[in-house]
């Protein structure tokens, strides 16, 4: 069953990155507003949904609380760093700069909680930051200072993911998945919400039809959420390891994805040695 549930984060998850891709190109302007509509529109019913699946404890006691409330403030900014990085670059060379995420959650997990690396895991960051490399240089050259603006959004987006992550494994050591639910993704969808406040006025001009984006916003906060669901699920039903190591594929996904649909074919070259290099640095992370 798990086995499906990767398949479906697959999909689910390929499509939501070339959907907001298609997103920041087109309303770029409308970032926090249309990372806002996800928050409340898509992952409050979802969080609604789960609660009754999940048990859950609310005694929490207060640091903890305070950490859950504070600390959820940085999945809704990692939002909206990474709708201004696929603003800036193509979306195959964005994911496999956001690959790097997992080298930032060591950087943290090390010291913080804990976590020891093996030889292999450290061959796999070496290749990581190698793929990192090899994806960042195809978009540089001597005229373009948009991309290397782009190129340093992708690794602050990586960077804050990685942050996220590592705070995220650290919540959930502390509280079980039920609570985190409540007060976590209730903690970020309240952000979202408070980011965008003064933008929310202009929701019905969002959806208009004179944008024409009211579909692709649809399906994309859609596929988003239903790209979560899958992937906790899997996560429920099988081992952390085995799921990380499967959903690492997603990049190559994402590449081969915009290839055909974005008409994103250029450094299909270093883009593919970037993907091979990443994926063989998560596995080996992953181990």
């Amino acid at each position: 069953m798990w086995q499906l549930l990767v398949l479906l984060y697959f999909v689910f998850g390929t499509a939501n990155y070339l959907l907001r891709q298609v997103l920041a190109k087109k309303l770029g302007e409308y970032n926090r507003l249309i990372n806002s509509v996800f928050f409340l529109f898509f992952l409050l019913p979802a969080t609604v949904i789960l609660f009754w699946f999940f048990p859950h404890n609310l005694n929490v006691g207060l640091l903890n609380l305070l950490f859950l409330l504070g600390g959820s403030l940085i999945w809704p900014i990692a939002n909206i760093v990474a709708f201004e990085g696929n603003k800036k670059v193509d979306v195959g060379i964005f994911t496999i700069i956001n690959n790097l995420s997992p080298i930032f959650t060591l950087i943290i997990a090390l010291p913080f909680l804990h976590e020891s690396l093996k030889t292999l895991q450290f061959l796999g960051v070496g290749l990581l930051i190698l793929s990192g490399v090899l994806a960042a240089s195809s978009q540089l050259n001597k005229k373009s200072l948009v991309s290397i603006n782009g190129i340093l959004i992708c690794l602050l987006s990586a960077v804050i993911m990685g942050v996220a992550v590592a705070y995220e494994r650290f919540m959930l050591s502390q509280v079980d998945f039920g609570t985190y639910l409540i007060y976590g993704w209730g903690a970020q969808i309240t952000w979202g919400a408070i980011l965008a406040h003064k933008e929310l006025k202009k929701l019905p001009h969002l959806f208009s039809k004179a944008l024409g984006a009211r579909q692709t916003l649809v399906t994309w906060g859609a596929t988003g959420v239903l790209k979560s669901i899958a992937f906790v699920l899997a996560l429920k039903m099988s081992t952390a390891s085995v799921i990380s190591a499967a959903t690492d594929f997603l990049s190559v996904a994402v590449v081969i994805a915009a290839y055909f649909y974005l008409k994103e074919r250029q450094h299909i070259i270093s883009k593919a040695l970037a993907v091979a290099a990443g994926v063989a640095g998560l596995l080996l992370i992953a181990k």
